[in-house]
């Protein structure tokens, strides 16, 4: 891997990014002429980003990997005290409204891209502790949710339901978009990740996407989903297809898991969820060609979901003033 500074460089030679410079004449496109991997909500681009990397270089990177809308975000406890040494911003409010600050600049040169800034609110961030200065400096909200037990599922159904009524809050006292983070990572970690694996999910069977119970699907996420995707949809909460996450299960060479977690997004679809993509990109490198977290599209496109059926998405474009289909 190359060093930061020779990242860096590699960066500025590579892609032209210059202080004041505009990278990009192209118009911005409507909604309706975009497709999946060109909106990515989940983007971690401040305090989480390499140190010597540049907010510029992050979102030039961004364009050049094909992304249009972009969420901006970082988890908000690294406004909240993280003393970690060595990052872009200070571990303040006062850093967050930089980070704020530094993507309205940003902007100003990729004017075929537009930028949205969230705080990612860890599981046990409530609705009462967001301050007034973050409801102002922020565009949406990502909230992630707890994940109480290793076994039981109505613990852990209620928990997410629970964090679902609480985001709905957010969204009313703010008047904000907001959506539920990664909402089968826990279990992935659980299943494929942290521990060892189970000879159970190892031999779990390659049915093919449209042929898992609900049985299995709860079995294996820990999670009453049917019931997930009603509370998300009677309260008008997205949930969020992360990219990560998928990663994560593509990493562990079992076709099953993937299958299963296409499934489990289908019976969410079905309920009548919103569904937003976000690769949760944290950092990328450039080496043999360019590494970073992608957009799971493919799973939208498995979904039928395209571009145009994201509300969260258009109501940020529209608030700009974009138009969301080509009207001439």
């Amino acid at each position: 891997m190359k060093s930061k500074r020779v990242l860096t460089a590699v960066l500025d030679e590579q892609d032209g990014v210059s202080s004041g410079r505009c990278l990009s004449e192209r118009a911005f496109p409507p909604c309706s002429e975009m497709l999946v991997h060109n909106i990515d909500m989940h983007y971690h681009a401040g305090r989480e980003r390499p140190e010597g990397t540049t907010l510029d270089q992050f979102i030039q990177h961004a364009r050049i990997s094909g992304r249009r809308v972009v969420g901006l975000t970082d988890h908000l406890g690294k406004y909240n005290g993280d003393n970690a040494e060595g990052t872009s911003y200070k571990p303040t409010m006062e850093g967050f409204g930089q980070y704020r600050r530094d993507m309205e600049r940003v902007q100003k040169n990729f004017p075929d891209l537009r930028l949205f800034l969230a705080p990612e609110i860890g599981p046990w961030g409530r609705p009462r502790d967001l301050c007034r200065t973050l409801k102002d400096l922020s565009d949406f909200f990502i909230c992630e949710a707890a994940f109480p037990s290793h076994t039981s599922i109505s613990k852990n159904t209620k928990e997410l339901v629970e964090k679902i009524r609480e985001t709905r809050e957010i969204m009313e006292l703010t008047g904000k978009p907001a959506y539920i983070a990664h909402p089968f990572r826990s279990a992935i970690n659980l299943r494929l990740i942290k521990y060892d694996l189970e000879p159970w999910v190892t031999e779990s069977n390659h049915k093919g996407k449209e042929n898992f119970l609900p049985e299995e699907l709860n079995k294996f996420f820990l999670l009453d989903i049917e019931r997930v995707g009603r509370a998300a949809a009677e309260m008008n909460v997205p949930l969020e297809v992360n990219g990560n996450t998928q990663f994560r299960i593509r990493s562990s060479n079992l076709p099953a898991p993937l299958q299963m977690v296409w499934s489990a997004f289908k019976t969410l679809k079905i309920c009548g969820c919103e569904l937003v993509p976000g690769s949760d990109q944290h950092g990328f490198t450039v080496g043999v060609g360019r590494i970073g977290g992608a957009v799971p599209a493919d799973c939208f496109d498995f979904l039928g979901i395209t571009a145009s059926d994201m509300p969260l998405v258009r109501r940020l474009l529209m608030q700009r003033g974009d138009n969301i289909i080509r009207t001439a």
